[in-house]
C-alpha cells in the first residue's frame, strides 16, 4: 500500500487487517503536518517532518511509561490476590 504523508510517499506492505488502522493513522499524521506547515511557513518540509515524527514518538513514549505504570499496578495486584488466595488456603476456608 502506499501512504502520502506531507507530499511524500511512502511504500509498505501491511496486511489487510491493519490498513483501515494506517489509513487512519496517515490521515492523522498528514493534517498535522499541514496544520504546522500553515502555522510555520518560514520551515522546511524537512523541518515540519521532523517536528511531527517528534510529536508522534513523544505520544508513544507517554503511552509506553502509562503501560509500564499499569502493567507494574497489575502485577501488584495479581501478586495481592494470590497472596490472600494461599492465606485463605493454609487456613482451610
Amino acid at each position: 500500500m502506499y501512504l502520502n504523508i506531507g507530499d511524500q510517499r511512502i511504500s509498505l506492505f501491511v496486511p489487510f487487517a491493519r490498513q483501515d488502522f494506517v489509513r487512519d493513522v496517515e490521515a492523522d499524521v498528514d493534517r498535522l503536518y499541514a496544520k504546522w506547515r500553515k502555522a510555520f511557513p518560514a520551515k522546511t518540509d524537512r523541518e515540519i517532518l521532523a517536528m511531527v515524527a517528534y510529536q508522534y514518538a513523544s505520544f508513544y513514549g507517554e503511552l509506553k511509561e502509562r503501560y509500564e505504570t499499569a502493567l507494574a499496578k497489575a502485577q501488584d495486584c495479581i501478586a495481592y490476590i494470590d497472596g490472600v488466595d494461599s492465606g485463605a488456603e493454609d487456613s482451610g476456608d
